[in-house]
């Protein structure tokens, strides 16, 4: 009897229903041809790229600060910044080596504010990480940093390829968020789409992982030294719901999310999701948001 009434409301098998038809969903917009995420990617960081910097970059420049730091480098080395974005880590780099540095990211829209900012001191290519890699010679740099981007490209391809284009004693550092950064949000996030599993519309594939440890085995596999991993947290406080979804989309962490949404449903979905994190996320300071993120530092041998 007691089971009967629960299937007769319809809560426990409604919602192993909308989740079993989410599960579903994604698996079919994961098996066929759809927009690529590179692409996707890109655009969503084409329209932050003006507020970038107020919303991430200061937000997280001690971390990539830290890493600069670590990774030490030499004066006049030649570097080589990938996912360079605005071109923080890469005037940094200029800065401390008082050689230009190279920074490399697909978004035109980040390019565009790194040159005006830092055109003075660095140079800037548009290309995609990995090729950008493969067209370099052997051995042809000192220096290769990637700032909060590798989950976007193939680490175990783009390691290895910086592993090749270092030179002997050449140093690499890295900073990215982990596979579970703002866990707690991607959760609010299916929580929305399991009530409408057709709203979604693209499913991101990216390769961010759980912890410096798999990094720091990647760069050891592909033949690199690890001289220091370390992982961290930075947790902050917004006001509402939508002030959490106006920042997350600000600093790149949504960059994609909204082409993910059939166009008809976006707003319902995003005032939803808005109403799921109140719920869900609030505390006594706002709701709460935490970018998880890795680091390492090493060379080549």
């Amino acid at each position: 009897m007691l089971m009967a009434a629960m299937s007769d409301t319809g809560r426990p098998s409604s919602l192993r229903r909308r989740w079993v038809a989410l599960g579903l969903r994604v698996a079919s917009l994961a098996l066929r041809p759809s927009l690529q995420t590179d692409d996707l990617v890109s655009a969503g960081y084409n329209h932050i790229a003006d507020g970038y910097d107020d919303a991430w970059t200061d937000h997280m420049r001690h971390l990539s600060v830290e890493m600069l730091d670590r990774l030490s480098p030499s004066a006049q080395a030649e570097c080589l910044d990938l996912t360079c974005g605005t071109g923080f880590v890469t005037a940094e780099l200029s800065r401390r080596t008082g050689r230009r540095a190279l920074g490399v990211d697909r978004s035109a829209g980040m390019l565009d504010v790194a040159r005006c900012k830092h055109g003075a001191s660095c140079d800037f290519v548009q290309a995609d990480v990995l090729e950008f890699l493969r067209s370099r010679p052997s051995a042809s740099a000192d220096v290769v940093t990637c700032g909060w981007g590798l989950g976007y490209s193939r680490p175990w391809a783009v390691v290895g390829q910086i592993a090749r284009v270092l030179r002997r004693g050449g140093r690499v550092g890295i900073i990215d968020n982990t596979l579970f950064s703002l866990a707690g949000v991607l959760w609010c996030s299916l929580a929305t789409f399991a009530e409408r599993p057709e709203a979604l519309q693209h499913v991101m594939k990216v390769r961010f992982l759980p912890s410096s440890l798999p990094l720091a085995t990647i760069l050891r596999l592909r033949g690199l030294a690890v001289d220091r991993r370390w992982d961290g947290a930075k947790t902050y406080h917004v006001a509402d719901g939508r002030a959490a979804i106006a920042r997350l989309t600000a600093t790149g962490a949504a960059a994609g999310f909204e082409s993910a949404v059939a166009p008809e449903s976006r707003q319902a979905i995003f005032d939803r999701f808005a109403e799921i994190l109140e719920t869900r996320r609030r505390t006594e300071r706002g709701i709460l948001i935490t970018h998880r993120y890795l680091a390492v530092v090493g060379h080549r041998r």
